[in-house]
């Protein structure tokens, strides 16, 4: 059971190299190497999503539903993010959640909304031809 805990732990820490920058990325591989706890029960979907979402978009996503200045998936990225589904998007909002300070959790819900739906939209228009 502790093998199958540690190989756990070690998917969800190749998810978050994937969604946080660099320097945030180390720190937690600190962190995640001396609590060698079992990841929060949605690491599953996590680890199951993660390589369905391009690098690229992931972090697009990550910083809308973040709320970094400016930050707003392009079209394609949304495209691909509706593709992803929603209980992905949904896990992974959850797992920014559990990273973020508490004070932080409505704002992150409430943006991760607010980007699905806003995806969704892009993706029920036709796309425009020239």
């Amino acid at each position: 059971m502790e093998s199958l805990a540690k190989t756990a732990v070690l998917l969800l820490f190749s998810l978050m190299l994937m969604v946080l920058p660099g320097h945030e990325a180390r720190r937690l591989e600190v962190e995640v190497e001396e609590s060698a706890q079992a990841p929060p029960p949605y690491s599953p979907i996590i680890s199951s999503c993660a390589p369905k979402l391009p690098k690229n978009c992931g972090d697009e996503v990550r910083d809308s539903v973040l709320g970094l200045e400016g930050s707003v998936p392009t079209d394609e990225c949304c495209r691909q993010l509706v593709r992803w589904g929603k209980t992905c998007h949904d896990a992974f909002a959850q797992l920014l959640v559990s990273l973020e300070p508490a004070s932080q959790k409505s704002s992150i819900l409430a943006n991760s909304k607010t980007i699905w739906e806003g995806c969704v939209d892009v993706v029920a228009q036709p796309p425009v031809s020239f």
